[in-house]
């Protein structure tokens, strides 16, 4: 699980808007973090801290639904970022803060029971080279870009892709070496993009998530429930990816389109995503309250919408998807939607 900016790797990658939830393609946008009004080192942390969180529950839950995934890799589970990722403004703060240099990735989190974190990888930690072969600090300065730090994570996944991987790290100035076993993952990258809409998005290769919506989850429960429709629409096939030309836009579009009634895709995602949170061991009873609480805070998600039932609506929908699995749970089933 690679990540920059969230490139969370959950080893996975989708789109809950103001207008219900709507999980529609979108242009792929570089994950450089863009100066907003504030304190820089204070935006810095807000946003830092928020990527870590997501990618905690993000790594849950890819690792947990991995046999349910149509695509999987082997994960560290640890979300990587670089000095050059991010603005002009930030990077002096980001580079103090995390010792970050040029291009290099640094671990942003090592989730617990993450493979990463069982190496003993933290926070901090500058990887240098793996299985021998350095990693490039690219040239120095310049504009946030994203394309040095993506190189470096294709090196390192392709070292995880072949099983136990030897890094030659830096930490607080002195050398050390970790080997990382890594594990079976939903083989989709998550990525928070700054921004104060609320949103969520999937494209078939990836999961999407906004500040504002992270923001707005209060608990990791919360959280769960939002990456967890995400993902389901990956593993309902409802997002597929076209390597040739990127999102396939069409069949995508069609699936947004679907019916707002029993059946939809955006109804199916809800369901299937509550078990995938729930197998990941996040409370399912935090669905239908987060709900009712978005539909309260915003009047576009209070109505049906195209494609989109309302709020109301898919709180007693996914009650309903809750006693189903405190049933099964009971009688001792397995939670398979």
């Amino acid at each position: 699980m690679a990540s920059a900016r969230l490139l969370l790797r959950l080893l996975f990658g989708a789109a809950l808007t103001a207008a219900g939830g709507a999980c529609t393609p979108t242009p792929d946008l570089s994950p450089s973090v863009q100066p907003q009004s504030g304190d820089a080192p204070l935006r810095l942390a807000a946003l830092t801290d928020l990527d870590q969180r997501v990618a905690r529950v993000a790594w849950r839950l890819s690792e947990a639904n991995a046999d349910l995934c149509p695509t999987v890799r082997l994960s560290a589970g640890w979300a990587l970022h670089s000095a050059r990722q991010y603005s002009l403004e930030l990077r002096p703060h980001a580079e103090a803060r995390f010792g970050l240099r040029g291009d290099l990735p640094g671990v942003l989190v090592a989730p617990p029971g993450s493979p990463a974190a069982a190496a003993g990888f933290r926070v901090g930690d500058l990887l240098l080279a793996v299985d021998g072969v350095a990693l490039s600090p690219g040239e120095p300065g310049g504009a946030a870009a994203w394309e040095g730090l993506a190189a470096n994570i294709a090196v390192v996944d392709a070292a995880l892709a072949r099983g136990s991987a030897r890094f030659a790290v830096q930490r607080e100035g002195g050398p050390v070496d970790l080997v990382i076993r890594p594990r079976r993952a939903c083989g989709y990258e998550v990525q928070l993009d700054p921004s104060d809409e609320l949103n969520a998005r999937a494209d078939g290769r990836r999961l999407f998530i906004s500040t504002a919506l992270a923001g707005f989850a209060q608990s990791d429960d919360e959280l769960a429930v939002i990456l967890g429709h995400e993902l389901a629409h990956h593993v309902l096939g409802h997002r597929p990816w076209n390597d040739t030309g990127g999102a396939a836009r069409r069949v995508n579009e069609g699936a947004w389109r679907a019916d707002g009634g029993r059946g939809g895709a955006e109804q199916q995602a809800d369901r299937v995503g509550l078990y995938l949170s729930a197998r990941a061991g996040y409370d399912p009873a935090a669905a239908a309250p987060f709900w009712r609480r978005f539909g309260a805070s915003n009047w576009r998600v209070r109505y049906p919408q195209v494609g989109h039932a309302s709020a109301g609506a898919r709180a007693a929908a996914l009650e309903a998807v809750e006693r189903e699995i405190e049933a099964k749970r009971s009688a001792g089933g397995d939670l398979l939607p």
